[in-house]
């Protein structure tokens, strides 16, 4: 079923106020449609300045993020791929377009973060959209960042949370968990970091092809398995965050959640109909942003 379809009949699938309880490090109990549907998904590609670097990491090449989430043989999605044309993509834009998937690779400045990404869901917790942004501005010659590791593993990251997985773990500096939903200071492991985390793991894909996100199954929030450093198992939060006014206030909403340095990065802003917009936040190396706690 493809989503420009699927999301005008998401609110007769569940009764209203039905809350799932997640799986693993699944994002909240954010999905695309219910377990055992298939789901077909709308990727567009806007490249702003730096179109020509950031590409290869998108899709076509041995890198690609695309093919990595859409063409293994374990994905319980359909993926299809666009590039907007640069005269249509007006400057730091990321546009959110309904049932699709936009992913921007573009010179954002001094924000502090190296990737956002963010979805809307519905009072069922159905994803209408998600949007991806990664800030070049953090990648220039000489930097930290300046590698195709750390190219390949934040365009893998952000991607994978548009479809609705969350973090198996944020510490940076401990040993890779061998996927990209994994935060690391050394993506392409060795050493004490050991696995790469360029790719989707092995957990990914359990967590994906659950009964609580795209899988087949009973749909009945069934508890999972704990994830190494970060997965846990039934998800705590149920359908949603709590209300945005219960939480203390940041740069993208009411504060969720905080990495391992205890920087926050998981916010959610509160919207009309029931909707909620919620928002992953990947700092850069060294920034505390506002609402930070002491280490």
């Amino acid at each position: 079923m493809h989503l420009h379809r699927l999301l005008a009949g998401t609110a007769t699938i569940l009764a209203a106020g039905t809350a799932i309880a997640g799986t693993g490090h699944q994002w909240g109990d954010f999905r695309w449609a219910p377990g055992g549907v298939p789901v077909t998904l709308d990727l567009s590609f806007q490249g702003g300045d730096t179109a020509d670097i950031w590409r290869p990491y998108y899709k076509g090449s041995s890198v690609a993020a695309f093919e990595k989430w859409g063409e293994n043989a374990q994905s319980p999605l359909t993926l299809n791929s666009t590039e907007l044309p640069a005269d249509d993509a007006a400057a730091n834009a990321c546009d959110p377009i309904l049932g699709e998937v936009i992913v921007r690779a573009d010179t954002y400045g001094s924000t502090g973060w190296v990737g956002v990404a963010t979805i809307d869901a519905d009072a069922e917790a159905f994803i209408s959209w998600a949007t991806a942004q990664i800030n070049d501005s953090y990648f220039t010659p000489g930097s930290f960042y300046d590698t195709p590791a750390q190219r390949e593993f934040v365009m893998c990251h952000e991607i994978g949370h548009t479809f609705g997985l969350g973090h198996l773990d944020t510490n940076f500096y401990n040993r890779n968990l061998g996927t990209c939903m994994d935060y690391s200071a050394d993506p392409d492991g060795g050493g004490r970091y050991r696995s790469s985390n360029l790719d989707p793991g092995q957990a990914d894909w359990n967590v994906l092809n659950s009964a609580t996100m795209y899988g087949e199954g009973a749909d009945d929030g069934g508890s999972g398995n704990p994830g190494r450093g970060g997965g846990k198992g039934r998800n705590k939060l149920g359908a949603f965050p709590p209300a945005q006014a219960e939480l203390p206030g940041g740069r993208f909403g009411g504060i969720v959640g905080y990495d391992a340095e205890g920087r926050p990065n998981h916010y959610v802003r509160d919207l009309a109909n029931g909707h909620r917009r919620v928002t992953y936040v990947l700092w850069a190396r060294g920034y505390r942003p506002e609402g930070s706690r002491l280490r």
